[in-house]
């Protein structure tokens, strides 16, 4: 991002990315409880921005934990976490998310909980825009670009079914919660994303990223 601050506690607007995104699932779900999985050299950064920016019944919502040196490792010390915060283990389900993907809807959530309470699990997606090809080894080749997605956060499942993947993983290299969890022989339904719900990587993007807010505050 090229900024002296690490990207999610960027501001955008009034308040640090992150602080953005925390508020969108906090105010999706008034019982809602939340694990921020953080580098252990962004501990303060967020401690000073949860107290600046939540309010003290928020705050006791929002657990912090260290990640790990992978993001599969990172994740499974989310969901350790996570399962020490809450009592109620048998049917809840977990969203995984991106700290710098602060326009996450509430109808992408809607679809997403729904639809990993009823299949198990549940990845946002989009339709590729942009045509695409295939490099092959004797060249390159036209592919049918309906037939894919990108592929965002928040991606949903059953709680105990995703942590059982995570604690029999083959190993640390997997690049989605989705692909895991596949990998441990579990099914995953596509559920619409957005393409407003972008991941904020380069300075280009927060300048996007004002205006998707606007529109958002109308």
């Amino acid at each position: 991002m090229g900024h002296e601050l690490p990207k999610q506690f960027i501001h955008l607007a009034d308040k640090p990315i992150i602080i953005h995104t925390v508020e969108k699932f906090l105010r999706y779900d008034a019982q809602l409880v939340m694990v921020v999985v953080l580098h252990a050299s962004t501990q303060a950064f967020w401690q000073t921005a949860k107290e600046e920016f939540l309010s003290p019944t928020d705050q006791q919502r929002v657990f912090a934990c260290v990640g790990g040196s992978s993001r599969t490792e990172s994740v499974a010390n989310g969901l350790s976490r996570l399962r020490q915060a809450i009592t109620e283990r048998e049917d809840s389900l977990v969203a995984i998310h991106d700290a710098v993907r602060p326009f996450v809807s509430f109808a992408m959530l809607d679809d997403a909980y729904s639809l990993a309470s009823s299949h198990g699990a549940a990845v946002c997606c989009v339709p590729v825009k942009s045509s695409i090809r295939e490099q092959t080894e004797t060249g390159s080749q036209a592919v049918d670009r309906s037939r894919f997605f990108h592929v965002q956060t928040p991606q949903t499942f059953v709680l105990n079914s995703l942590y059982q993947a995570y604690q029999t993983r083959p190993h640390d290299s997997f690049t989605d919660d989705a692909s895991l969890y596949e990998a441990a022989g579990g099914k995953v339904e596509i559920c619409k994303g957005s393409y407003d719900n972008i991941k904020l990587t380069t300075p280009e993007d927060l300048f996007v990223a004002e205006s998707i807010l606007k529109k958002e505050q109308g």
